[in-house]
């Protein structure tokens, strides 16, 4: 524990010792003036002078190697966290909370699975197997993704890049909000209306396995988080070629061979006329 003091006034402090981890153990004489605050650090007895006041007491931070807390140097104004360590904060450093956009501070509540978070903590974010996200520094204006398992914290200058998928089917956008992308394999389900050469209606219920080939030591991993919704525009592409393949085909035919036009129009097929077995979205 310790005591915050400021002076009121102009003296000499007789005998001060700081106990601070950069200070000297030894007992010295400090000249105050006013306005001038420093800790008085246990274990001791403390007396206020008449010339003194005492702002607050303070209680060291115990903290895990997965805690920490964010804390602003009033004389810079710069921020920084402390984690992993019991820490004291220093006379001339505060608490900072750090804000959070309300989507991504509902998310981060319903991942950590508690009440409500306090400000003055280090954002914590537990990013599952097989899954990563992307954390973005607006102050240097560069991105990092985290991989799975993994417990991503952030830096006081750091924000998460949220991911807006579509959902239900038939596919609808916005319906999926999430901070962590999961690279499969997974697989979608779409409804695609189609329309046959003889005009025959016909919904599709249509699925698809996917998967991200991907890996944490490529260079341009980034590169996933470019596409804003990567479920919609794939099946969107996948309807586009299926809707095609069906408009030449008559209802007898396709209801003959349906599985193997379907597959033609979305795989391709190979220089020896087999049907390729998978399709990749660069």
């Amino acid at each position: 524990e310790a005591v915050l003091v400021t002076a009121r006034e102009a003296f000499v402090d007789e005998g001060y010792v700081d106990r601070s981890d950069d200070g000297p153990a030894e007992p010295q004489d400090v000249a105050r003036r006013p306005g001038d605050r420093w800790m008085v650090y246990g274990p001791c007895e403390f007396t206020p002078a008449v010339v003194m006041d005492v702002i607050e007491k303070r209680r060291a931070f115990p903290l895990g190697k997965n805690e920490g807390i964010y804390v602003r140097d009033n004389r810079s104004g710069s921020v920084s966290a402390r984690v992993g360590r019991t820490y004291m904060l220093k006379p001339h450093e505060t608490l900072w909370e750090k804000e959070l956009p309300p989507e991504v501070e509902r998310l981060v509540t319903l991942n950590r699975g508690s009440g409500n978070r306090d400000r003055s903590r280090v954002v914590t974010f537990r990013v599952a197997h097989n899954s990563c996200c992307q954390v973005y520094d607006y102050k240097s204006k560069s991105s990092r993704v985290v991989f799975g398992p993994n417990l991503v914290m952030l830096e006081p200058d750091e924000t998460f890049t949220i991911i807006r998928l579509s959902g239900n089917t038939p596919k609808a956008p916005n319906v999926i909000t999430t901070l962590a992308l999961r690279l499969g394999p997974d697989f979608m389900t779409d409804v695609v209306t189609v329309e046959t050469a003889d005009h025959a209606r016909l919904n599709l219920r249509l699925s698809y396995n996917w998967h991200f080939d991907v890996s944490a030591e490529d260079d341009d991993i980034n590169r996933i988080f470019t596409v804003r919704d990567f479920v919609g525009d794939a099946c969107k592409a996948i309807a586009s070629r299926v809707r095609g393949a069906v408009a030449s085909e008559s209802f007898d035919s396709f209801h003959k061979f349906s599985a193997r036009v379907i597959r033609v129009a979305v795989f391709g097929l190979e220089e020896d006329g087999h049907v390729r077995d998978s399709l990749v979205f660069p």
